[in-house]
C-alpha cells in the first residue's frame, strides 16, 4: 500500500478507471490504482482534485490531507464519525487524572526517543557534553516518572527544559546544519526549520489517520491546549515519534541542507519525504513480532483509545539503537 505525497505547485490529480492520474501541464505523469492508496498528501499550495476522485477516495476510506507551513485541513468520510463511545470516554477522561497520566506517559516516551536519537545520531562520537546531555535525560525521565503531584504546567515545564537542551546538543554537535541556532516553528526563514517543519507535517498526517482509525476525536487532547481548530490529542501524540522518525532523517541530510538556501528547499523535499515513508514502512520489532512503523503506531493509538474506555495502561513505543 502507497501513501502519496504531492508537492509541486500546477499539478491535477484525477480519476480514470479507478486509478488516480497525477498530470501536470496536462500530462500524464503518474497513474496508481487505488486499491494501492492508502492516503494523498497534498503539501504545496496550487495542486487541483477532481471531485470524482475526491467522492472515491472517501468511498474506499483514502484519507487525503492537505498541508502547507501555515494550515491543514483534510477530508473525511461521514462514517468515520460514528464512535461515539469512545469520544464520550475522552471528553470525560481528558481534563482528569486519568488524562494526566497519560500526558505523563507521552512526554516520558518523548524523552526517552529523543535520548536515543542523540545516542544514535553520536555513536562516532565520544564528548564529555554527549554525556552530559544523556545525565540530564535520565535526571529529566526519573523527575517525570516519581512526581506524585504533576499538572499540565509541570510536565510541560519538563518537557520544555529537555527540548532547549536537546536542540542545543544537536546544534553545538553539528549534528544540524551551522545555520541553525534556535528551534522556529511557522514562518521559518532557516533551512533546517523548515526541513523539520515539512517532516512533521508528513508524521502529522499519520498521526490523524490512525486517531481516526481509532475513533478518537482529534482535537480533544490531554496536554496541547484545547482551542478551537487545534488539533491537541494529534499534537500530544506525535511527541513520542518526532525524534526519531523526522529529527533523524534531517540529521542524515544535514550535509545536503548545509549547502542550501532556505529558497530552494523544493528540491529536497521529495528526498525527504521519501526518507520519512521509509523510516515509516520499514519492519521493527514490536510484541515478540516484526511490524512496520505505522502498523505500530496505529496499535499504540488503538492502546490509548482502550485508555480511554477501559482504563486499560498505557506504554510508550521506545526506539533502540
Amino acid at each position: 500500500m502507497k501513501h502519496v505525497i504531492v508537492n509541486n505547485y500546477g499539478m491535477f490529480l484525477g480519476l480514470k478507471s479507478q486509478r488516480l492520474t497525477i498530470k501536470q501541464d496536462g500530462n500524464i505523469k503518474n497513474e496508481i490504482a487505488l486499491n494501492r492508496i492508502k492516503t494523498i498528501q497534498v503539501l504545496s499550495r496550487g495542486i487541483s482534485l477532481s471531485s470524482d476522485l475526491i467522492n472515491t477516495c472517501a468511498v474506499r476510506g483514502i484519507k487525503i490531507f492537505f498541508n502547507t507551513f501555515n494550515s491543514f485541513s483534510a477530508l473525511h468520510a461521514i462514517y468515520e464519525h460514528k464512535s461515539v463511545q469512545v469520544r464520550k470516554n475522552q471528553f470525560l477522561k481528558c481534563d482528569t487524572i486519568d488524562g494526566l497520566e497519560l500526558a505523563r506517559k507521552l512526554i516520558i516516551g518523548k524523552l526517552k526517543n529523543q535520548r536515543a536519537t542523540l545516542l544514535y545520531s553520536s555513536r562516532n562520537i565520544k564528548d564529555e557534553k554527549k554525556d552530559r546531555v544523556i545525565d540530564l535525560f535520565d535526571t529529566s525521565i526519573v523527575q517525570l516518572k516519581n512526581a506524585k503531584d504533576i499538572s499540565k504546567e509541570y510536565i510541560m515545564g519538563v518537557e520544555g527544559v529537555s527540548a532547549s537542551y536537546y536542540f542545543e546538543y544537536l546544534r553545538t554537535m553539528q549534528l544540524f546544519p551551522t545555520s541553525f541556532k534556535y528551534r522556529t516553528k511557522r514562518h521559518s526563514e532557516e533551512i533546517t526549520n523548515i526541513a523539520l517543519n515539512y517532516g512533521y507535517a508528513i508524521l502529522f498526517n499519520f498521526i490523524y489517520k490512525s486517531c481516526t482509525n481509532a475513533g478518537l476525536e482529534p482535537y480533544c487532547g490531554v496536554l496541547h491546549s484545547v482551542r478551537s481548530a487545534k488539533p491537541s490529542l494529534i499534537l500530544d501524540i506525535m511527541e513520542e515519534y518526532r525524534s526519531f522518525v523526522v529529527d533523524r532523517n534531517v540529521i542524515k541530510l544535514r550535509s545536503k541542507l548545509s549547502k542550501m538556501k532556505p529558497e530552494n528547499f523544493d528540491k529536497i523535499k521529495k528526498e525527504l519525504a521519501t526518507a520519512i515513508l521509509s523510516t515509516l514502512t520499514k519492519k521493527y520489532k514490536y510484541n515478540h513480532k516484526k511490524l512496520t512503523l505505522e502498523s505500530i503506531i496505529q496499535r499504540q493509538i488503538y492502546k490509548i483509545s482502550g485508555y480511554f474506555c477501559e482504563s486499560a495502561k498505557y506504554k510508550s513505543y521506545i526506539f533502540r539503537w
